[in-house]
């Protein structure tokens, strides 16, 4: 038994090498540099070999099923330079310094935050996968004046789980996984925390609260607002606006004061409003690439 543990440890940690080291070595380059060659390596990904193609045709239609073919065309051509971008930014972040990713993400807190946090109040975000959400949980652990834990659902590849958990904890956020969430909330001795959910992708059907989102009834995750109800912690919407190239800043608004007021199931579909009105509004900086209905629909 300790032969093969010693054999799985050692494969993990050549995985771990193998992705990581060039990953870091392309991180040097500058981010203008970066900028060009994810834009050339994301032109044949997406427009040689197709990758997703019908996933994003298939998303773009529930969305908008009533936009011209030269809406859904330029929609398109507007996401994959938005996924060049996110892929060059987060690139860079393995070598970005604190101070460069606080210059790049501003995060402003609204008043009703600021008085939870007055008030040693935990609270949870939520979100969704708009713009560049790596940045916005690399930095809230130095911006928010309150314990900052991301949730996170671990990768099937242990290698690849834990360098983007090494990413997100190169400041002061903590990484928890979702399975564990709960025993963080209830820990005696922790402090006022803020949990950050981005829990717009897709979920299975038996834990799920199912709400309308953009005409089909559609599988979310169930967890956040049921700790809310159940512990009265209030949430709050976080809305990312890129202010220039490689320059975001994020503001909150509040979503539930008093969770225990409502059921869980009116809450997610809260949630799903917000996300709804987040994509309308920025179409082009949505994750199109993801199977997000692929539990109720063939892609």
């Amino acid at each position: 038994m300790k032969t093969i543990q010693h054999v799985r440890t050692a494969l993990y940690l050549i995985n771990y090498t193998l992705i990581r080291i060039p990953f870091y070595l392309l991180s040097l380059f500058p981010l203008s540099w970066l900028y060009l060659l994810c834009r050339m390596l994301t032109w044949v990904v997406f427009r040689i070999f197709g990758y997703r193609k019908k996933v994003i045709a298939k998303n773009m239609n529930i969305v908008f099923p009533n936009s011209s073919p030269a809406y859904r065309k330029a929609l398109e051509k507007e996401f994959i330079h938005h996924f060049s971008d996110l892929l060059a930014e987060s690139i860079k972040a393995f070598t970005m310094n604190r101070e460069e990713l606080l210059r790049r993400f501003d995060i402003r807190l609204s008043e009703e935050m600021r008085s939870d946090f007055e008030n040693d109040r935990t609270i949870f975000i939520c979100g969704a996968h708009f713009h560049n959400w790596e940045w916005a949980v690399i930095t809230s652990g130095d911006q928010l004046p309150v314990r900052a834990v991301a949730v996170y659902k671990p990768l099937s590849s242990r290698a690849m789980n834990q360098i983007m958990i090494d990413l997100r904890q190169k400041g002061k956020t903590v990484m928890v996984p979702m399975g564990l969430v709960l025993r963080d909330i209830l820990t005696k001795t922790r402090p006022p925390t803020a949990y950050i959910f981005l829990s717009d992708q897709s979920t299975p059907h038996l834990t799920a609260h199912w709400v309308d989102f953009f005409g089909q009834r559609t599988p979310f995750l169930p967890g956040m607002s049921t700790m809310a109800v159940r512990y009265n912690i209030p949430i709050y919407y976080f809305t990312i606006q890129k202010t220039r190239r490689g320059y975001y800043q994020a503001e909150f608004t509040r979503l539930v004061k008093e969770p225990q007021n409502y059921k869980p199931e009116e809450i997610t579909e809260l949630y799903s409003k917000k996300v709804t009105e987040n994509i309308l509004n920025q179409p082009a900086c949505w994750l199109w690439t993801h199977k997000r209905w692929k539990r109720v629909l063939q892609y």
